[in-house]
């Protein structure tokens, strides 16, 4: 009977080289999985940006709204009033927006004096950004001083909120669950361009994955004038801003 004698030095390095095959594949996937469900600070500051621009339907047109209430609107001190205010960019537009908003608002007096007016509003909105497109749900809490003819700039505080399913539309083009809130007390408008010329605001942006994982990110918005502003994040980079 003939014996088969098992080169024991070439099963080893047979071996070695599956293992080594094997890791390396595994490595590879992991890597991939991990890419894809990360949403990164280049992501969250995209997204800050389409909450503040007018081009995306975000706070800097809910504020503009705002300002055109107060100079257009009769309105009694003490008198809640409602309005639903419904927009949309222009055909062709691109970024493009629109968005469906119910709003409240009630002008507050010193005996007849005007002193503060606010508003709350709440509803849903898209938009289709430079790379990022969105479905959202919205809300914002503005309190607006300086109505005296005298002052020659409004100055808003405020909250504003957007969450709904996201989709980058570049590079992975993955989706995305987001949750931005931007938070300011000193917003200040002048009256005669309404645009806004100083202020700042906190932003708070939590980005979860299709893998489940959530992001979190969190920095200031600080607003220029001449219709700019940066991002601050997490990184300590800066990101500009700029709208027409």
């Amino acid at each position: 009977m003939k014996k088969k004698i098992i080169n024991t030095k070439l099963l080893f390095t047979v071996l070695i080289a599956a293992g080594l095959t094997f890791t390396v594949a595994s490595c590879k996937k992991d890597s991939t999985s991990t890419t894809a469900a990360t949403v990164t600070e280049a992501d969250a500051a995209e997204l800050t940006t389409d909450a503040v621009t007018p081009e995306t339907g975000g706070m800097t047109a809910q504020l503009s709204t705002s300002t055109t209430i107060e100079k257009t609107v009769v309105l009694s001190c003490g008198v809640s009033k409602d309005s639903t205010i419904i927009k949309s960019s222009a055909a062709g537009a691109s970024p493009s927006y629109s968005y469906n908003l119910n709003w409240n608002y009630m002008l507050t007096c010193n005996g007849i004096i005007p002193s503060q007016l606010t508003f709350n509003f709440t509803g849903t909105g898209s938009y289709d950004g430079t790379r990022l497109s969105s479905k959202d749900n919205s809300q914002g809490a503005f309190t607006l001083t300086g109505l005296p003819p005298a002052s020659s700039q409004y100055l808003f505080s405020s909250t504003y909120t957007r969450t709904g399913t996201t989709t980058s539309k570049i590079a992975r083009q993955y989706t995305f669950t987001s949750n931005i809130k931007i938070t300011s007390s000193n917003i200040a408008v002048d009256k005669t361009t309404q645009q806004i010329v100083s202020g700042t605001a906190t932003v708070t942006i939590a980005a979860t994955s299709t893998s489940g994982k959530t992001f979190i990110f969190n920095g200031i918005v600080t607003f220029l004038g001449n219709k700019k502003a940066t991002i601050v994040l997490n990184s300590g980079v800066t990101y500009n801003i700029q709208w027409s």
